[in-house]
């Protein structure tokens, strides 16, 4: 455990958050997210990110090396930019805002609704990317021979709103943007039936 820092509304993005998952061209199976920051509104956790940062390399012994230290948020047009060099397409959520990775390679991070009532697997869908949250995160020292640095670790998500924001990076549109409520529509009174085998379009 590093030192810890909460981000608060904030979106997150990617939530692998009750399975591991590995990146592109990775074995490293992890538990992680990324969380989106508007500097417009969240100026102070920048500033508290950017304090710990400084915090940990110093006290790893790396302070005379900050220069030479990426951390582990970065500003979103940094972000694009790097994805261009990589024939990759640019996100435009990231545009004027900063977005840092968090994961977990052993416990899995607590998930939780406004309420602090936890959130289970059965209800993963509640959490997309485009919802706004809080996050429990760490920043701390890895001295891995490879790739020597300062990380953030996840510890939990708190679920502030995910019916007043914009799904992102493709996937269903929410019910609420595509249907809109019919007059007079009786409510249901049995459960939907299960398709069978003579169904024309199976």
């Amino acid at each position: 455990m590093g030192i810890p820092v909460n981000l608060t509304n904030v979106v997150i993005c990617f939530p692998h958050l009750f399975e591991k998952h590995a990146a592109p061209g990775t074995t490293n199976a992890k538990y992680s997210a990324e969380f989106i920051l508007d500097p417009a509104t969240n100026r102070d956790t920048l500033a508290r990110l950017e304090q710990t940062f400084k915090q940990v390399a110093t006290e790893a012994g790396k302070g005379d090396q900050l220069q030479f230290l990426d951390p582990p948020y970065k500003q979103g047009e940094a972000v694009n930019q790097e994805r261009q060099r990589k024939g990759k397409a640019p996100r435009p959520e990231l545009e004027g805002k900063w977005l840092i990775r968090a994961s977990s390679g052993t416990e899995q991070p607590a998930v939780v609704n406004a309420n602090v009532q936890p959130i289970g697997e059965a209800n993963r869908g509640m959490v997309f990317s485009g919802c706004v949250v809080n996050a429990y995160i760490d920043l701390y020292w890895s001295s891995n021979a490879t790739n020597p640095g300062v990380f953030a670790g996840l510890s939990g998500v708190q679920l502030v709103d995910n019916v007043n924001v914009e799904r992102l990076g493709g996937g269903r549109p929410s019910a609420e943007t595509m249907f809109a409520p019919v007059a007079g529509a009786p409510e249901p009174i049995a459960p939907e039936p299960t398709p069978t085998s003579d169904v024309p379009w199976m």
